[in-house]
């Protein structure tokens, strides 16, 4: 019984004209995000440039911060990333004085000093980060000089280059040497085989919209019966609402997957590619692992919540709830978006290699995805308690006032 309406869900699944929009919006994103993979080449010596890294350094971190911070004040125009989107913030004149305050306590600098440096940086230079137009002052630790540069992210209203302690680093940007830019190509291709770094990048791509979009399905889907008025017949099925509710659920969830893996063939066949032309054997299952093991979780909570909150409430909340939860996750990933996991709906690891940051943080990954899976199972156990009590005529098949039938 539970294979025959699996089947025919994910024939309804088909039918469904969202089901395709879903289909054209991740196929778009695919393709406008993350392109095609171009391979990577070995550095050789004595190279014009060997790229960047960031800078583990608290007084390089320190400083750095200080000369974007000076580069951002001269012009009146701080670069922050709401919902990691570009924008850009102008201070009025009280913000600009607290700025100045903030400035004294972190060089030692007084204000009449640091206006008449600022006049001249902005007339006469060009802001060049291994320039060093104001120092921070010899005396001042990395969790006071914290708490400053937090005090800005909070004048820019957050999403700024300043906005935690551990995200400083990305200020330090500084020019990598041939044997670091070595290591890390050796990395990429012993540690990662290659196919393991693209798939990160997928993960972190996918994962943006299939923390919103799969909302949409399970209210559909949800909501379908109510539009066919079709409860009442359903109610008096003898299937079991387990195995109506699972079969719906684990239905959409099928018809997400497998674009997710027809998807992913094209960057596979061309990191095997890569892998082969530098003389390894790729990972033929790191985007498999990466769709199961990081994208899954956000899948399933996704649905759960929109099978959940659409079966109590009998309206499209779910979709509200959901959009809201992604807004406030993409909110607090701010400019930081390697390694940002936390107990995020949607981690964050938008580039490619890194593994030594990957590293770090692949406990955290792991706890994070496994929660939200188990989030996902008891939401889906509460809806199915949920459809059940409805059957009984315990609910109110309009909405969620718990009455006798």
């Amino acid at each position: 019984m539970f294979k025959t309406l699996f089947l025919k869900e994910c024939k309804e699944t088909l039918k469904s004209i969202t089901y395709y929009i879903f289909l054209a919006c991740i196929i778009m994103f695919f393709v406008t995000q993350m392109g095609s993979f171009g391979g990577i080449p070995k550095p050789m010596p004595n190279q014009e440039s060997y790229g960047s890294k960031y800078s583990d350094d608290k007084n390089i971190i320190m400083q750095s911060t200080v000369d974007r911070l000076a580069y951002e004040f001269s012009s009146n125009s701080y670069i922050t990333y709401p919902l990691t989107f570009y924008k850009e913030v102008k201070l009025n004149d009280d913000e600009i004085s607290k700025v100045y305050k903030i400035l004294e306590d972190i060089t030692g600098i007084k204000e009449a000093q640091l206006i008449k440096k600022f006049k001249s940086y902005h007339t006469n230079t060009k802001y060049v980060p291994e320039v060093e137009f104001i120092k921070v002052k010899d005396n001042i630790t990395f969790e006071e000089f914290s708490k400053y540069i937090g005090e800005i992210d909070n004048i820019l209203g957050g999403s700024s280059f300043y906005f935690n302690p551990k995200h400083l680093y990305l200020n330090a940007s500084v020019e990598m040497t041939y044997d670091e830019a070595l290591k890390d190509y050796e990395s990429i291709i012993n540690n990662d085989k290659i196919s393991r770094a693209c798939a990160r990048i997928f993960s972190d791509y996918m994962g943006i919209v299939l923390a919103i979009l799969p909302v949409f399905l399970a209210v559909t889907r949800v909501s379908k019966d109510k539009r066919a008025k079709a409860q009442q017949v359903i109610f008096s099925k003898q299937c079991s609402s387990a195995t109506i509710i699972l079969s719906r659920y684990l239905a959409i969830i099928a018809m997400i997957i497998i674009p997710l893996i027809l998807i992913s063939i094209t960057p596979t066949l061309q990191s095997i590619y890569c892998a082969s032309s530098n003389g390894i054997s790729a990972d033929y299952f790191a985007f498999i692992k990466a769709i199961f093991g990081w994208l899954m979780p956000t899948v399933l909570v996704t649905v759960s919540m929109g099978f959940f909150l659409t079966e109590l409430t009998s309206g499209p909340i779910a979709i509200l709830v959901q959009a809201i939860w992604w807004f406030l996750t993409m909110l607090s990933s701010g400019v930081n978006l390697v390694g940002n996991v936390g107990m995020k709906l949607i981690p964050r690891f938008n580039s490619f290699g890194d593994y030594g940051i990957y590293k770090e943080v692949f406990n955290e990954l792991v706890i994070n995805r496994a929660l939200y899976t188990i989030f996902a199972v008891v939401l889906i156990v509460i809806t199915i308690f949920v459809y059940d009590r409805k059957r009984k005529g315990k609910l109110n098949l309009n909405g969620t006032i718990f009455k006798n039938s």
